[in-house]
């Protein structure tokens, strides 16, 4: 029985080692490329795996300094990040108070509304691109911050975390605050929002990963230079007829650097935050 038991434990821990090294694997070649001296080296070590193929054979960060020192790469890096923070803060007020209202508030058309939101994040973005654009030309906000931002700030899936998260809180608590005279917003902000620290940090990392990843909408929505994200910033490292490899694998292993550094101190939250909005009714 014991002997059994070491099996299913070796053989449990080395599925889990080859899911993570598939996962881990591109990660280390690109930061092994974007080390190299020049992207020939790439093609080099590329057709035959050797050490040499996830080691540089002499490391240089020569292609980093090129980025912001040419390419004057901090911007894209700054607006991208800019876009992302204030569309978490505005996605927070947005969609954990209607989440709030879907769970706790009884109201005509609560279900349809809810059910057209549930529709509203299965459907591509693609498919909503070009009335979002005839809509955002006819606000005035094209080659704005905003036209990246508010299109973004409102999210279905979001709702629905926080609406399932706030239906476990007891309406006890609510009502008992209710009595002794607080407001609903007031209930929001010093009641529920100390409560929902999980999903507020899993909601948040969604909406940030999702901004910071955005490439089609800020290609349209906004073409002036000193509004360019990261992502559009990295597709125009690809040449017609040259591209510096290196170069690229650099600007993706700072792509991949920064949403990390949020991700991994907050992933147990992250955890608790989608593990406490199952579906229940």
């Amino acid at each position: 029985m014991k002997k059994k038991f070491i099996v299913r434990e070796v053989l449990y821990y080395f599925v889990l080692l080859l899911i993570t090294s598939f996962v881990i694997l591109p990660i280390i070649i690109a930061i092994t490329n974007s080390l190299r001296q020049n992207y020939s080296e790439i093609f080099a070590y590329s057709n035959k795996i050797s050490l040499f193929t996830f080691l540089p054979e002499s490391a240089t960060f020569r292609h980093y300094a090129e980025l912001f020192n040419e390419w004057n790469f901090w911007r894209p890096v700054v607006n991208s990040f800019f876009v992302s923070i204030v569309t978490v803060i505005g996605g927070f007020l947005v969609n954990a108070l209607a989440g709030f209202a879907f769970a706790k508030y009884q109201f005509k058309g609560k279900t349809v509304l809810f059910t057209i939101f549930l529709f509203s994040f299965m459907i591509p973005f693609e498919v909503i691109s070009i009335p979002l654009y005839k809509t955002t030309g006819n606000l005035g906000l094209l080659n704005t911050r905003l036209a990246l931002i508010l299109p973004m700030t409102g999210n279905g899936m979001i709702i629905f975390l926080y609406r399932q998260f706030f239906k476990e809180i007891p309406d006890a608590l609510i009502d008992s605050a209710g009595i002794d005279g607080a407001g609903t917003l007031r209930i929001f902000f010093w009641l529920i929002t100390p409560l929902s620290k999980p999903v507020i940090i899993s909601a948040s990392l969604m909406m940030f990963i999702q901004q910071w990843d955005a490439f089609l909408w800020p290609m349209v929505a906004a073409s002036d230079a000193k509004l360019k994200v990261l992502q559009v910033a990295i597709s125009e490292l690809y040449g017609e007829t040259y591209t510096d490899w290196t170069l690229v694998y650099a600007a993706t292993v700072i792509a991949i650097l920064i949403p990390t550094m949020f991700v991994l101190p907050l992933q147990k939250y992250y955890i608790k935050g989608v593990a406490g909005t199952g579906i229940k009714e």
